[in-house]
């Protein structure tokens, strides 16, 4: 698997950039090289992806590029926000979030539409999955307060 790291510059005097990352399987080879040719005079550069875990809580790995969590070979794919709320929760176990500061670091500058809703829906989906993957009850809630991640 290849993974490319495109930066591009726009701007007179002051330049402005932005980044991608794309990553491509092998068996993608030619799309890859006609997106490179394309991209004429922009700069690119190849990069590896890590393969160890960013985080690791017990037997439990996140990996953030990924979106991924994975304990004893068992694997799954979270979708962007149930991701970044378990990063969160899990990079500060003990620590209970309110509902308002895990909604701005997911969710950054979007409307508070429906906050709690957003949230106790990720928040359910990720106590299944994690009980389902570690036997256990990896996020409380704190009545009133919020939620928090807890080492068992």
């Amino acid at each position: 698997m290849d993974t490319f790291l495109i930066s591009f510059v726009s701007g007179g005097g002051d330049t402005v950039g932005k980044m991608m990352i794309l990553t491509f399987k092998d068996s993608e080879e030619a799309l890859l090289k006609r997106l490179i040719d394309s991209l004429g005079a922009l700069e690119y550069h190849q990069v590896e992806l890590p393969t160890e875990p960013l985080l690791k809580i017990g037997n439990l790995s996140l990996y953030p590029l990924e979106s991924r969590i994975e304990q004893d070979g068992k694997s799954y794919t979270l979708g962007r926000q149930q991701f970044q709320i378990l990063y969160l929760l899990a990079r500060n176990p003990g620590r209970t979030f309110q509902k308002s500061q895990i909604y701005s670091v997911v969710w950054e500058d979007a409307e508070p539409i429906q906050i709690n809703e957003a949230i106790r829906y990720h928040i359910s989906e990720l106590r299944k999955i994690l009980l389902e993957l570690t036997g256990r009850e990896c996020i409380e809630t704190v009545w009133g307060v919020g939620y928090r991640f807890v080492e068992k």
